[in-house]
């Protein structure tokens, strides 16, 4: 096996192992989160959780509040949370697992200096998850 079929090869590994273990994070989150954790183990990111059904927000407020110590922000009459806080690929699986998710996408917004941009992400935009 040639040196480009072997990153061939383990690169689609890679897009199994991210749809199994994180189905509905949009993998260009995974993959850009996966870069910055190896100069910061929690980089700033601005959240978007997109969910199936409108939602009893206090019971996903008391979730958000509880597992990652922050407030979400409700959009779209409360099936579009956006949450800004330092993020790992375990609060990514928390917030899949958790909550009733139709996909989560996300933004980088700077080395824990950012503060949150808001949505960016519409629920119709493509994905490639």
């Amino acid at each position: 096996m040639s040196g480009i079929e072997d990153i061939i090869k383990k690169f689609d590994d890679f897009e199994i192992s991210m749809k199994a273990g994180l189905p509905r994070v949009d993998s260009r989150l995974v993959i850009d989160m996966l870069h910055r954790m190896k100069r910061d183990e929690s980089p700033m990111y601005t959240i978007e959780i997109f969910l199936n059904e409108k939602p009893n927000e206090e019971k996903i407020k008391a979730i958000i509040t509880e597992g990652l110590g922050v407030m979400p922000a409700f959009y779209d009459h409360g099936t579009h949370i956006v949450v800004a806080h330092r993020f790992n690929l375990k609060m990514l699986e928390y917030l899949s697992n958790s909550l009733d998710v139709e996909k989560i996408r996300g933004t980088f917004t700077g080395a824990g200096r950012g503060a949150s941009i808001g949505p960016v992400f519409e629920r119709d935009d493509a994905t490639d998850y």
